[in-house]
């Protein structure tokens, strides 16, 4: 039997969201990138707090990992939400805290960490997102791009399960698209992780996907992957 990081089924926004998709369903199996093509955050960020817990549907059931988020203790909640990613503009970096702080705050707290620990650990992910000079600086204090990558590391930093991402138009222009794919690919090779991202335009991330809806017609339509590499069944399967 196949497991799933993330399911939604038949999930419907509230009614004060600008939601442009009827009853939604979908299944984002273990180690899968799924990309969801023609969403604008208008819709895309409020659907992401959704299937990251931090919202209730109006409808529909929310699980991660075969769990069902809406009978969970808060307790356990908040340790499934440990291992969830959840990168969209809504998520802020704590400003009285510098960047490097923000990125290594998880680390400190769960796994005892020093700030230095922490940052070495992910050198080279800082390293690729050109974030090692502004580590000592504080949010307010750098631009906005920056900021957008902070918060990439300060979540990739956690070494989620699941990765949640909102892809603004901004990033995915060629430079901070191969960036960001890079980072994400790197990433994903060395763990156990799935990842649902979102956005107007995906197609720099298309090398990483292993399925890609678009939005028609407020319904999603599966379209072909043509840099998809198969992978073994073997890959979705718990083995230990």
């Amino acid at each position: 039997m196949l497991h799933y990081a993330l399911t939604l089924d038949m999930v419907t926004l509230s009614g004060d969201t600008p939601a442009r998709f009827g009853p939604l369903s979908l299944a984002v199996c273990l180690n899968e990138v799924v990309l969801l093509e023609g969403v604008g955050p208008a819709a895309g960020e409020p659907l992401l707090e959704v299937a990251a817990s931090l919202a209730s549907p109006a409808a529909g059931r929310v699980g991660h990992w075969g769990q069902n988020t809406a009978t969970l203790p808060r307790e356990e909640l908040y340790r499934l939400r440990r291992r969830i990613g959840y990168i969209s503009s809504r998520q802020v970096l704590l400003h009285r805290l510098r960047l490097g702080e923000n990125i290594a705050l998880a680390s400190c707290y769960h796994l005892g960490y020093s700030e230095p620990e922490a940052l070495a650990a992910h050198s080279h992910m800082l390293d690729q997102l050109g974030l090692r000079r502004h580590l000592d600086r504080y949010p307010a204090q750098v631009s906005g791009a920056v900021y957008a990558r902070a918060v990439w590391a300060r979540e990739l930093a956690k070494k989620p399960d699941l990765i949640l991402a909102m892809i603004p138009g901004g990033l995915s222009a060629p430079v901070e698209g191969a960036v960001l794919t890079r980072v994400l690919g790197d990433y994903l090779a060395g763990a156990r992780a799935a990842a649902l991202l979102l956005g107007e335009s995906l197609e720099a991330f298309h090398p990483l996907g292993h399925r890609l809806f678009s939005l028609e017609g407020g319904q999603l339509r599966q379209q072909p992957l043509l840099e998809r590499h198969p992978r073994p069944l073997t890959a979705y399967l718990p083995l230990v």
